[in-house]
């Protein structure tokens, strides 16, 4: 009996060594690892902004965060906001991860909040990924994400960059974020100037740095994108949130507009104890619980040093979350449309009272004033 289980164990590690040696990535080089993408900012030097940001009377920024199914919860919350009547047409629209599809749709417009509804309400595990089983725990990721790259296809269309192109010449700007993991970078993609062209295939572009900005490491694989034309040297990217949750730049919001705006959509939980749910004695449950309290963390030192950014600068502060009442999962990859109705709903009333009822501070600055 124990020879037959060594037999499996040293099988197992045999298959393992052998997929591992099997496994390739798209050609790479030293020189690319730190390139900033042809289409993406450069926030090592100035940015240039549009000049109309200096004409308008009011300059309005929303941000996305990262989140899964949670997104549920922002798609919500715009088409709440349209109802109510008063959603201003963003001049800044970004978005990571799961907020990327969003920012997408919000940048649109409200024409497209049926659509986002359709894409959040009506997803099961298996309209998203594929479990790979065994083989995932030896390749580069534990789930296959082909259907969701078919959904992307499906919608993400020639049609739809030329109307994006045309609000980029407008002055308006979509940006989308994803982390060069060769390099461990944040890379502020440009969405409009894809948009506009000047890549061989520019909607297979587009596609591929919304999966990108979704590819949670170790559960979608990395998509592999060529930081500049005519060469075939490829970065990996993976999901933005690894290095900001939360996509907002101090250029953003840099425009003489008398009124500014940073509108901030959680799409999860910002509330300071998470015990909805107890860990279970066993590897997965406790590093899935570690990893979400990680990326909580993140979420709350992203949220502080945005409203640090803005505090000073004219930009007025607006924060919606969650709410407590919203039971909370720590499986931000289960598409269950029960739930992800129940965040879609709680969003959308959020968004028909208006921001007027959001949070002006973080949460972190105002449980250290009420602890005063």
């Amino acid at each position: 009996m124990k020879f037959k289980y060594c037999t499996k164990i040293i099988g197992l590690l045999f298959l393992s060594v052998f997929i591992a040696a099997c496994a390739t990535r798209p050609d790479e080089d030293t020189s690319i690892r730190t390139i900033v993408p042809i289409d993406a900012v450069d926030t090592t030097r100035s940015v240039n902004v549009p000049q109309q940001w200096s004409q308008d009377s009011n300059h309005s920024i929303i941000a996305f965060s990262a989140g899964g199914a949670d997104g549920a919860f922002g798609a919500g919350v715009i088409a709440g906001w349209t109802q109510k009547g008063n959603r201003p047409e963003f001049d800044v629209v970004t978005g990571v991860s799961t907020g990327g599809l969003l920012a997408v749709l919000t940048f649109l417009g409200p024409q497209y909040d049926a659509l986002a509804k359709e894409l959040y309400t009506n997803q099961t595990n298996d309209k998203i990924f594929k479990n790979r089983g065994l083989n995932g725990i030896f390749s580069d990721s534990l789930y296959d994400n082909t259907p969701l790259k078919s959904q992307i296809e499906k919608y993400v269309d020639a049609a739809m960059l030329a109307k994006i192109a045309r609000e980029h010449e407008k002055g308006r700007r979509l940006y989308i974020a994803t982390t060069n993991l060769d390099a461990g970078q944040l890379v502020i993609w440009d969405m409009g100037k894809i948009a506009m062209g000047g890549r061989t295939n520019p909607v297979q572009h587009f596609q591929k740095v919304l999966r990108a900005s979704a590819a949670v490491p170790g559960f979608f694989p990395p998509v592999y994108i060529k930081p500049q034309k005519g060469v075939q040297l490829r970065q990996a990217h993976v999901d933005g949130g690894v290095k900001e949750p939360i996509l907002y730049s101090t250029f953003m919001g840099r425009s003489s507009a008398r009124q500014k705006d940073l509108y901030i959509i959680v799409n999860g939980t910002t509330k300071r104890f998470n015990d909805s749910n107890p860990v279970q004695p066993n590897l997965a449950s406790i590093a899935q619980k570690t990893i979400f309290e990680l990326m909580r963390e993140l979420q709350s030192d992203t949220i502080f040093r945005h409203y640090s950014r803005v505090k000073n600068s004219g930009v007025k502060f607006h924060l919606t979350s969650i709410p407590d009442d919203v039971p909370v999962s720590d499986k931000s990859l289960d598409f269950d449309p029960q739930r992800m109705q129940a965040l879609y709903e709680a969003g959308f009333s959020l968004g028909l009272q208006g921001p007027e009822n959001w949070e002006t501070k973080p949460p972190s600055v105002l449980r250290e004033a009420n602890a005063e």
